[in-house]
């Protein structure tokens, strides 16, 4: 029981405290997902479609994907881009949908910070009907279904040069709260709190064929024991690429990923857990594929970011 009780526990601090927004182990190589301001940060535009079915074996383990895209515009002084996104757990499905706009500035020659924004939309409905429980009269599942459309905007900075890349955001700075006579919210909204983002990652190139990548992605939610992701990639030619990363709360992962032509990128990722989830689970997949149109020198982190 007790044993029991542990795993529980375990699965509802993570659910709580990550699964209101996405985590994926190719965060670095989707940074205009997690932060507006990096869209149009590179000389191409990228369309990016990412998967990941996570805790296999798990009954109701969250199910998550969709896609980014974002380009540069006016001579790479500015960018523009959307996501399309859905999350499932449980009883419960997440639709995100949100345009986003970056304004990138100067510094140096080579130097430049971007400030953006997004808008959008999150669509959270739940079937309590598909529930198993034993208190009938309980109020909270009156309803067989529950349905809640709740509009958003958020903003983001980044900064970049070359082969690095640093950004903060906050996806959801401000929400609109229609169960509240469409007030404004600047901490909450119906089953959705606020998340801080920031990134960051360096290409670092060595003078043979080989390089090596660090990245880390720091999430932080009111009321809740701040949390990471670290990432550490080898490539090849900038063509092939073997990685490993951990996250917070006892997860490890390993990726590969291959470079096609500068054109497509294919990546895949498995996590397993190092706490006790890892014996009602078979681990995490989680499958990117993103290709580029246009120049395909990048900024902000390297060809592979």
């Amino acid at each position: 029981m007790k044993k029991i009780l542990t795993i529980i526990l375990s699965v509802v601090s993570v659910v709580a405290s990550a699964q209101q927004e996405y985590t994926y182990t190719f965060f670095g190589d989707n940074k205009a997902f997690f932060n507006p301001a990096a869209a149009g940060t590179n000389d191409y535009a990228a369309l990016t479609g990412t998967f990941r079915k996570q805790w296999v074996r798990f009954e109701g383990s969250p199910t998550s994907g969709g896609l980014t895209f974002d380009m540069p515009i006016a001579k790479q002084s500015m960018g523009v881009g959307g996501v399309v996104y859905q999350d499932h757990i449980g009883v419960t499905n997440q639709t995100n949908i949100a345009g986003m706009y970056s304004y990138h500035l100067k510094i140096t020659k080579e130097h430049k910070i971007a400030f953006g924004i997004s808008a959008g939309l999150d669509i959270v409905n739940t079937k309590f009907d598909r529930l198993t429980y034993w208190d009938v009269s309980d109020q909270v599942l009156t309803e067989d279904y529950v349905n809640v459309v709740v509009p958003h905007i958020g903003f983001g900075a980044y900064y970049f040069f070359d082969e690095f890349y640093a950004g903060i955001s906050v996806p959801r700075i401000v929400s609109v709260n229609s169960d509240q006579f469409n007030s404004i919210n600047f901490s909450d909204a119906p089953s959705l709190v606020t998340h801080y983002y920031l990134t960051a990652g360096y290409h670092f190139r060595f003078k043979n064929d080989y390089s090596l990548k660090p990245s880390i992605l720091l999430k932080y939610t009111n009321n809740v024991v701040p949390q990471g992701d670290l990432s550490l990639a080898m490539y090849y030619k900038d063509m092939i690429g073997i990685g490993l990363g951990y996250k917070s709360l006892g997860f490890l992962s390993t990726f590969i990923q291959y470079n096609l032509k500068d054109a497509v990128l294919f990546g895949y990722g498995f996590d397993f857990s190092m706490n006790p989830l890892q014996q009602y689970s078979n681990g995490s997949h989680e499958i990117l594929i993103q290709y580029r149109f246009g120049n395909k020198k990048s900024t902000g982190g390297g060809r592979i970011q």
